[in-house]
């Protein structure tokens, strides 16, 4: 059995659509993703379901909504191990290596995260032992290494470091274009 259908067989049961998980990223500010605008997708889940749900869906692009959920919300780390402990183990890995990603890509674009963010709360450091990663004074060093590490615990072996850099562009990009009133206003005109 593949670790795909393993995670899909003890996924815990969730209420919530793809387009609920938007909908609640999009009502605590974090747009990375399209299509939960609408005001009836927002049900208004406690932190721990949410990041649950999010480590256990079946689909990449909302699992990796939780780098950038971690970058914005910082506060949701109080809840992340308690979500984690709920979790069967394949959206543990999920949930801890995407975690770390954050903790550590945080350390990595800081100066840029706090000039589109305003000052940010540090992450603290929860899973990197778990994980057997050291989180040093560079977050290069340790985002390859949790790459490697996520390899294996996953069974994936795909470019989990690209993964990570993926998801902190969009958000810095994505960030920046909403703050140049200029570029808004371009695109709106060659929409129109």
């Amino acid at each position: 059995m593949s670790d795909i259908q393993h995670l899909e067989m003890t996924r815990p049961a969730s209420v919530l659509t793809g387009a609920q998980l938007v909908g609640e990223l999009d009502a605590l500010g974090v747009h990375f993703l399209q299509g939960g605008h609408s005001p009836d997708t927002i049900m208004g889940v406690d932190p721990v379901t949410l990041l649950m749900a999010l480590a256990a869906s079946d689909k990449a692009r909302l699992r990796l909504a939780l780098i950038p959920l971690f970058l914005q919300r910082p506060d949701f780390a109080a809840w992340a191990g308690i979500a984690a402990q709920r979790l069967p183990v394949l959206a543990q890995v999920v949930l801890k290596c995407y975690y770390t990603a954050a903790l550590l890509l945080q350390q990595k674009y800081l100066p840029r995260l706090e000039s589109l963010l305003g000052q940010c709360s540090r992450l603290p450091d929860l899973f990197s032992a778990e994980l057997d990663i050291l989180v040093s004074h560079d977050p290069e060093i340790g985002l390859r290494a949790l790459a490697k590490r996520h390899s294996v615990l996953s069974g994936r072996f795909i470019n989990w470091l690209g993964t990570y850099e993926h998801a902190v562009q969009r958000l810095l990009v994505q960030g920046e274009f909403d703050l140049n009133p200029a570029a808004r206003a371009h695109l709106q005109a060659v929409r129109d």
